[in-house]
């Protein structure tokens, strides 16, 4: 357990910059290599600017409209990514998000 102040202290500004960075490396393996992990990544993402209070630093038109384009009218269910079939836990992701920008 670290007895120094200054090295138990979260450097919200690198985190809240790494958090943000994410969605722009879209020409990475790692991009491509996780779409279908996309709504559980948006909503840790939104949770985690949440928990620093910066929510509002992510653009809440944009992820309100990318989550509701991953919908399946059909059956109720989101997808993990937009054209993604329906799952229980990006719907319960999706949900989530939502409710965090109601």
């Amino acid at each position: 357990m670290a007895t120094d102040n200054d090295s138990a202290r979260v450097n919200v500004d690198k985190h809240k910059a790494y958090i943000k960075a994410l969605d722009k490396q879209t020409e990475t393996f790692e991009y491509y290599a996780t779409e279908h992990l996309r709504m559980s990544g948006v909503y840790w993402g939104v949770t985690s600017m949440a928990l620093l209070n910066a929510q509002e630093e992510m653009d809440r038109e944009d992820v309100v409209s990318w989550v509701l384009s991953c919908y399946h009218e059909d059956c109720g269910g989101f997808g993990g990514n937009v054209h993604h079939d329906p799952h229980l836990l990006y719907t319960l992701s999706a949900v989530q998000i939502l409710a965090l920008y109601d």
